[in-house]
């Protein structure tokens, strides 16, 4: 996923230094923000028995607030950063992140469990 909104973020970069700026402190927040949800979810995963099959009502609370807190994140960054995107990364929104978060490699991983999340 970081490697996606890297490689986006490099092809919208305009020449200007400010704007160099900004895309270099989007990635950066983009980085800090994904080691963070890793780290979040290593823990979580750690927390469960290895037979599981499924999430407990609670745990499914647990790991939807894990990725709501890294949506919300991924699009604050942008959103900050909105004027040094490329311009179809510009109008991006919530929805937007939404989607790539849940349609990632991890999330299809975890369709096992029977994820529901409802993230708006």
């Amino acid at each position: 996923m970081k490697k996606i909104l890297f490689s986006l973020i490099l092809l919208g970069c305009a020449g200007s230094n400010v704007a160099v700026a900004s895309v270099e402190q989007y990635i950066a927040a983009v980085d800090q923000i994904s080691e963070q949800y890793k780290q979040d979810s290593r823990n979580f995963f750690s927390s469960l028995n290895a037979q599981q099959t499924s999430f407990t009502p609670q745990q499914q609370t647990q790991y939807c607030a894990i990725v709501g807190h890294y949506i919300d994140r991924l699009y604050q960054a942008a959103d900050q950063n909105r004027e040094s995107l490329d311009r179809q990364f510009r109008h991006m929104t919530r929805q937007d992140v939404i989607n790539k978060v849940m349609s990632s490699k991890e999330m299809l991983i975890l369709k096992k469990y029977n994820i529901q999340c409802d993230l708006k």
